[in-house]
């Protein structure tokens, strides 16, 4: 009966509490004593409860970038494309497209320091150039990426006195890592915990911010990925794969696990499969990648990727860059969120503002005057190799 009073008063948007704590005194009187969290876990929340619900801050309401910002520190690159010197990761800029390349082809691309800068620098620079339509993510040599290094995680353990500065392990033994390498590995040793929160924070936000760049993004496999590796593919809007390329997530053999490229390998080919390539460590073929929706494209090798952008150029040229950012951030934002007002409002509110904003108007020009707007006129140079 104090169930049901309460919750119908809290549907009339009656004080609850207030009608409890009267409740709860008349009991009393009588010599029931009920417990002041008598009511949790009932179907009715208590204002308190509800009040926290209101300070859940929706993506859409503070940007988990501008969030990240305000705990790492603004996101600016430390070299430009005129400037580049990164040679562990290079970046070409062309007219309407950039390519990105891992380039240490003799360590597999595997991600150490000097190629996590190079990718870093590389978000910052095209998050602030909205007019760059296509960005695309590649390797040198004959993987994509291998993961973390796991040099990188030798040295780190030598400097936290996991192991000797000669490699001899200090406590039981660290399998070899050349083939079972993984992002995550690379952060659990460090010699502070705060160096390590920090690492793994950064390191968190580059694939965040390149999974929602204003770009259009493309992940050309031009071999197999594992660890880290798979999760930049799933950050990316599509994936072109050569038919003899794998991907791995091996993590669970070093007994770590994919945490920090979880939530984008688990939305690009949900829970059931994630499972698998999580605690099974099997390698999984491009087929079965495609069959999963994490790989777009087979084809035969590496010769017919610049056919394959020049195709998804054309298409690209004919949507509205401002558009197709804000259809990104869209998808993003909804993502996993449950219906509720809040969300309701904040799809009306972006399809409004892309209604009434510039870009629509000149389409709806366009439109009726049987002209191309300006963006289908723009070029994007996509490389012939």
């Amino acid at each position: 009966m104090v169930m049901k009073t309460a919750s119908r008063a809290d549907d009339l948007g009656l004080d609850s509490e207030a009608i409890f704590r009267s409740e709860q005194a008349t009991l009393r009187a009588l010599g029931v004593d009920l417990a002041d969290d008598h009511l949790d876990g009932y179907i009715y929340k208590p204002n308190r409860f509800k009040e926290a619900d209101r300070q859940n801050v929706k993506p859409w309401e503070v940007s988990l970038s501008d969030q990240m910002d305000s705990m790492l520190g603004k996101l600016v690159p430390s070299q430009t494309p005129e400037d580049w010197k990164h040679t562990d990761f290079l970046f070409e800029v062309r007219e309407g497209i950039a390519y990105c390349t891992m380039n240490r082809p003799a360590a597999n691309n595997a991600m150490n320091d000097t190629l996590s800068l190079g990718w870093r620098d590389a978000i910052a620079y095209l998050k602030g150039r909205p007019d760059i339509r296509i960005a695309v993510l590649t390797g040198n040599g004959r993987m994509f990426c291998a993961g973390g290094d796991p040099k990188s995680f030798q040295a780190a353990q030598a400097a936290a006195g996991a192991i000797s500065q000669g490699g001899e392990a200090q406590g039981p033994a660290v399998p070899d890592a050349g083939a079972i390498a993984g992002t995550a590995a690379g952060i659990e040793f460090t010699t502070t915990q705060r160096g390590k929160d920090s690492m793994a924070a950064n390191m968190a936000r580059d694939f965040f911010e390149w999974a929602t760049l204003p770009q259009f993004t493309i992940a050309l496999l031009n071999g197999s990925a594992m660890g880290g590796g798979v999760g930049m593919l799933c950050c990316c809007d599509m994936v072109v794969g050569v038919k003899t390329a794998h991907v791995t997530l091996s993590e669970v053999k070093l007994g770590v696990i994919p945490a920090m490229i979880s939530p984008y390998v688990i939305r690009t080919i949900g829970a059931a499969n994630a499972k698998k390539l999580f605690v099974t460590a099997e390698n999984c073929s491009m087929q079965q990648a495609k069959e999963y929706g994490m790989v777009q494209r087979i084809v035969n090798d590496v010769s017919e990727f610049p056919a394959v952008v020049d195709e998804i150029a054309q298409k690209i040229r004919a949507c509205a860059p401002g558009a197709v950012t804000r259809a990104k951030r869209a998808i993003v934002n909804c993502l996993n969120q449950p219906t509720s007002d809040s969300l309701i409002g904040y799809t009306a509110k972006e399809y409004v503002e892309a209604r009434l904003g510039e870009e629509c108007q000149e389409g709806m020009r366009a439109l009726s005057t049987k002209t191309k707007p300006r963006w289908v006129e723009a070029a994007i140079d996509v490389r012939d190799t």
